[in-house]
């Protein structure tokens, strides 16, 4: 019974020995707590554990060997004793030569021997080593006076113990390079960041993220895809080690599960192959086997998803020109440069977003001042005429003009123009300069309306090379008689009132915009305008805005509305002028228009 009771005992200790070693982070904590357990278990009183550490250049305790733990030291063998410690013994040096083989090993204790007082009659050891596979990382040392102190059931305690030792030293170690490993990974990762959020230019970045992982992944190349317009297929937009140069060639894949990088936009997760040769080529993808792609000799590929807030924005490619077993460490640590890379990407193309938003807002309002700077300053005074114009731009277009100036040959003839010009931006404000100053040149040369378009448009074919085009009404106006003379080059029709029928028409004469054709046909027309007859002429921003519904104002409401407000006793262009452009504005009620307002009024009050 007593015999039982004490191999429950045993069994006992020796599995709070193996927990205490499993569990423990902290391997010399655990050496020390489980040493005085094994001591006690076996009967004797002291001992010590020496850990393997080839950095370790101190002597103390031995080149070589960290002094982990200990338990109940004589007094001569005090851990800071340099008589005791600070040499090497006799035990280590069968373990450098490889000579402590067996599971326990009888040594007579050279440490011991070297020191002089109290050393309570210890003499030798069993010296254990501690193996990880064929490597010894460590040795147990339990000292006695003789070998007969150790019994057969110490000895197997002993070397249970030591097995139990080894592993919790192995798996420490292992710890450790993991925890380096990591530390690496997030020093390298912290660095890459740094790097990636340093790059304003989009280019820039995508070419040190290709580098810079085929440099930490040990790739012989690597590439980043991304949608091009249309989302259909992934274009190279950066790479290096190749040698088709696919960026240059605008090599691209398709966006969906006939390619790999495809199949990873869709579906987020890494694609991995550790040996093409090994796929069946009935089961390799058609993108697989095109030429470019096999030119380049790659074996092994690891694809991941360059991921934004739930949405994939590109691939990230990494390839090897031989087959290679990818860790899955690895591909983790590839899978957080590429998180790392899309923000670092996504970001820059909202800079680079931001910068030509910027660029334009700058532009359009370089083109507006030059728009401005053409318009007339001041309106014609001329006795019983009325003139007014009115002009409103919108965000986004700035193409519109208009222009009043005498003719040449005969007093009170005026010319009048309202224009509106193709593209937006400083381009057309520059386009807008040179077709106002070709058409004052040609009327004020004595040209009439219809002759002084079809010149127009023969200089604007010479001198420009843009592909814009130019929509124009001429007029010429005798302010002695009412006659109006007009040419008419693809713009919207002005509106004629007529007093004495109340109501109004638009003015149609026919021919093409400016700026297209080499040679033009320009129609032109002359009606005779009485007192208290009023001419509208009007860009299309006024009967193509729009409001909430996307519903445009269209030719119909501007007659109602001029009609409306012309028939009133008390009707001046002012009048009129205000009534058409509060009716469009209660129409759009706010909605943001694309295209500006040009709105010239012309009455003649009779008076």
């Amino acid at each position: 019974m007593a015999e039982q009771t004490d191999l429950i005992h045993d069994l006992e200790t020796l599995n709070q020995i193996a927990i205490t070693l499993n569990r423990a982070l902290d391997v010399r904590s655990a050496l020390n707590d489980a040493l005085p357990r094994l001591i006690n278990l076996i009967g004797l009183e002291t001992g010590w554990v020496f850990v393997r550490d080839e950095s370790d250049e101190s002597r103390w305790a031995g080149r070589g060997y960290l002094l982990a733990a200990h338990y109940n030291l004589p007094p001569v063998m005090h851990p800071e004793s340099a008589e005791a410690w600070c040499s090497g013994c006799y035990c280590q040096k069968l373990c450098n030569h490889g000579q402590l083989r067996e599971a326990y090993n009888e040594v007579q204790c050279s440490r011991l021997a070297n020191v002089s007082g109290d050393r309570r009659g210890l003499v030798v050891h069993a010296s254990t080593p501690l193996y990880a596979g064929e490597s010894v990382l460590g040795i147990l040392n339990v000292a006695a006076p003789d070998w007969s102190a150790f019994s057969p059931h110490a000895l197997a305690v002993l070397t249970n113990v030591g097995n139990l030792m080894g592993v919790a030293l192995e798996r420490a170690r292992l710890f450790d390079m993991i925890r380096e490993q990591r530390i690496m990974e997030q020093a390298a990762l912290l660095k890459f960041s740094g790097q990636l959020l340093g790059q304003m230019s989009l280019d820039d970045l995508l070419n040190l993220l290709v580098t810079e992982v085929k440099q930490l992944m040990r790739a012989d190349a690597v590439a980043v895809l991304l949608p091009g317009s249309g989302g259909q297929n992934l274009y190279f937009r950066a790479e290096t080690g190749w040698q088709t140069d696919p960026v240059g060639n605008r090599y691209n894949v398709p966006n969906d599960d006939r390619s790999g990088s495809g199949r990873v936009m869709l579906t987020q997760q890494p694609i991995v192959m550790e040996d093409v040769s090994q796929i069946p080529p009935g089961q390799r993808s058609d993108w697989m086997q095109i030429d470019w792609l096999q030119q380049e000799g790659f074996q092994a590929a690891v694809i991941v998803p360059l991921i934004v807030e739930g949405r994939s924005i590109g691939v990230l490619v990494l390839d090897v020109r031989q087959a290679r077993i990818f860790k899955e460490a690895e591909v983790h640590f590839l899978q957080l440069m590429a998180n790392q890379a899309a923000l670092a990407i996504e970001k820059a193309r909202l800079q680079q977003e931001e910068m030509q938003r910027n660029r334009m807002a700058e532009e359009m309002a370089v083109g507006r001042r030059i728009q401005l700077s053409m318009l007339p300053r001041e309106w014609p005074r001329v006795e019983g005429w009325e003139f007014v114009a009115f002009y409103e731009g919108a965000r986004q277009v700035s193409g519109d003009f208009y222009d009043f100036f005498p003719m040449p040959g005969q007093a009170g003839r005026w010319a009048m123009v309202v224009a509106d010009v193709s593209d937006k931006g400083v381009p057309a404000a520059l386009f807008m300069a040179l077709s106002r100053t070709t058409v004052r040149n040609t009327v004020l040369r004595g040209r009439e309306p219809a002759e002084a378009l079809i010149l127009t448009n023969r200089f604007i074919q010479e001198d420009s090379e843009s592909d814009m085009f130019l929509a124009i009404f001429l007029g010429a106006l005798d302010t002695e008689n009412g006659r109006f003379t007009f040419a008419n080059a693809g713009h919207t029709r002005p509106l004629w009132w007529q007093k004495s029928a109340q109501a109004c028409r638009p003015l149609v004469s026919d021919g093409v915009v400016l700026g297209v054709l080499a040679e033009v046909e320009i129609e032109e027309k002359t009606i005779e305008i009485a007192p208290g007859d009023a001419l509208v002429l009007y860009t299309d921003g006024v009967t193509e805005a729009i409001n909430a519904d996307f519903e445009e104002y269209g030719l119909a409401r501007l007659q109602t509305a001029v009609t409306r407000a012309a028939g009133q006793p008390d009707a001046n262009a002012h009048s009129i002028t205000d009534a058409v452009l509060e009716d469009v504005h209660q129409f759009v009620a706010g909605t943001d228009q694309y295209d500006d307002i040009t709105l010239v009024v012309i009455r003649w009050d009779g008076k």
